[in-house]
């Protein structure tokens, strides 16, 4: 896992008052990240364009281009003067260099690298700007950001104009913008630039952490003195639309639950699946809200007094019950409870206004705001909000899994997360665990799929196999 901030400045500061650094020595630092990585991507004499803006993600680029002259054939495209002194100062430190093109005109080139705004950008772009980087990002075949692509701010709209990208090299350490949903088709790879000090003395601890592939723990079994009631049973409720509830059952018992119950009538379920009137005696979990349709209501009522660990999904959401049905199970003793709630951003905007957080508007800006408050207003609960970045909270630490692909975007995809959940709570995991490792394994099994448009939910689930192959060998 890697810590992520949603402001870096008094890291920024802090750095320059602890080991007495100064401004100049972290641009340094910054063009030096740069520079490496445009060696590492592309070979001496290409033309590198470098657009600066008049702040210091401008005075980055400036120190960029005094540093790559020799090697490259450096342009700067001042898309407007400089204006904060750190950029002043870099910009006539350019200037001496005289192989350095100034240039008016934004033509092709093998290298553009945006210094326009980086993460100093707020509000409305003007039309000017806009023009410049819709160009920025055509004229190169090799296309790095200084930071943050500019454009990309926590207020980012879905019609935003934003610098797309091959390589974003964040100064520092990462920024929240580059993880919202808006940011995956413009970031590209990220990479981090030590400022004068290693990433260990810069950051310090982040309530906000990125999740990785290699923090995957999948349910492998080690002890083969064991039997299939040692791995738990879950139980999943069917409703009008059963094929959701079966597609959880089975991916849950392809993610190590030892028994697998649907409860519903008149199903016809694969052999390996039990079919119940009723939830059995050894359960150890159960799911529900996939396809449940107007039955959600009263799963809920019967359901509360439960203590067994549930996931809850889907049409369960938008119900008024649930509201009670949290309040209520927040109030019981067992410490074996657990709940995770696995909305999308229409069904969790359904469950704050059913929650009592009011009619809200979800957006960039705010969507980390609302998941915080929801867990810190239930403290019991993990919630899992989808996304092209995917956000996981548990009272105040949210974490990000980066990891999914679009070939999760199909019918089916959360009924299968919601079972593998269901299975690891069946198993004796933690909510915030079920929901990390989870949603690791569900997204990297979504890349074993070679076709961005042809995963199913059944291949989804034939993939899970193949992880243990894949991370553990």
């Amino acid at each position: 896992m890697q810590n992520v901030y949603q402001d870096v400045k008094s890291l920024d500061k802090r750095i320059c008052d602890r080991f007495e650094l100064t401004p100049q020595i972290l641009v340094e630092n910054a063009a030096n990240a740069l520079v490496t990585l445009i060696k590492q991507k592309t070979h001496n004499k290409s033309v590198v364009t470098i657009i600066c803006g008049s702040g210091d993600n401008g005075a980055d680029g400036y120190a960029l281009a005094r540093k790559l002259t020799g090697s490259y054939r450096v342009r700067i495209y001042q898309a407007i003067e400089p204006k904060s002194p750190l950029c002043v100062e870099m910009c006539q430190k350019a200037r001496l260099f005289e192989d350095i093109r100034f240039i008016t005109k934004l033509t092709p080139c093998d290298v553009v690298v945006d210094c326009l705004f980086g993460s100093g950008f707020r509000g409305k772009m003007s039309e000017e700007f806009e023009q410049i980087l819709k160009l920025a990002s055509s004229i190169a075949p090799l296309r790095i950001a200084c930071d943050i692509p500019s454009g990309l701010s926590l207020d980012s709209e879905e019609d935003t104009t934003i610098f797309r990208a091959h390589h974003t090299m964040c100064m520092g350490a990462i920024k929240y913008a580059l993880l919202l949903d808006i940011a995956k088709d413009f970031v590209g790879e990220i990479h981090i630039a030590e400022l004068g000090v290693s990433r260990q003395n810069y950051e310090i601890a982040s309530p906000i952490r990125l999740l990785e592939s290699h923090d995957l723990i999948l349910p492998t079994r080690t002890s083969q003195n064991a039997h299939k009631g040692d791995f738990g049973h879950l139980c999943v409720y069917a409703g009008s639309k059963s094929g959701a509830a079966i597609l959880a059952a089975q991916s849950a018992l392809h993610f190590g639950a030892g028994l697998v119950s649907v409860i519903g009538d008149k199903l016809t379920l694969p052999y390996e699946l039990m079919a119940s009137k009723a939830i059995p005696q050894n359960t150890t979990a159960f799911a529900f809200g996939m396809g449940l349709g107007e039955i959600a209501p009263k799963i809920l009522s019967e359901n509360i007094q439960r203590t067994e660990s549930c996931v809850i999904d889907a049409d369960a959401l938008y119900c008024s019950e649930l509201k009670e049905f949290l309040e209520y199970r927040s109030l019981l003793e067992s410490t074996q409870r657990q709940i995770v709630l696995t909305p999308h951003p229409k069904e969790f905007v359904a469950l704050l206004e059913v929650c009592g957080f009011g009619s809200v508007r979800l957006n960039a800006t705010n969507r980390l705001e609302y998941v915080l408050q929801f867990t810190q207003r239930y403290p019991e609960v993990t919630l899992l909000l989808k996304g092209a970045n995917t956000l996981i909270a548990h009272k105040e630490r949210v974490y990000i899994n980066p990891l999914g692909s679009v070939a999760l975007a199909k019918g089916g995809s959360g009924d299968v997360l919601a079972g593998m959940i269901g299975a690891l709570l069946a198993q004796g995991h933690s909510g915030i665990e079920s929901a990390i490792h989870a949603s690791l394994a569900h997204a990297l099994a979504s890349h074993l799929e070679t076709s961005t448009y042809a995963l199913t939910p059944q291949k989804l689930i034939q993939n899970l196999a193949k992880l243990e192959r894949k991370y553990y060998e």
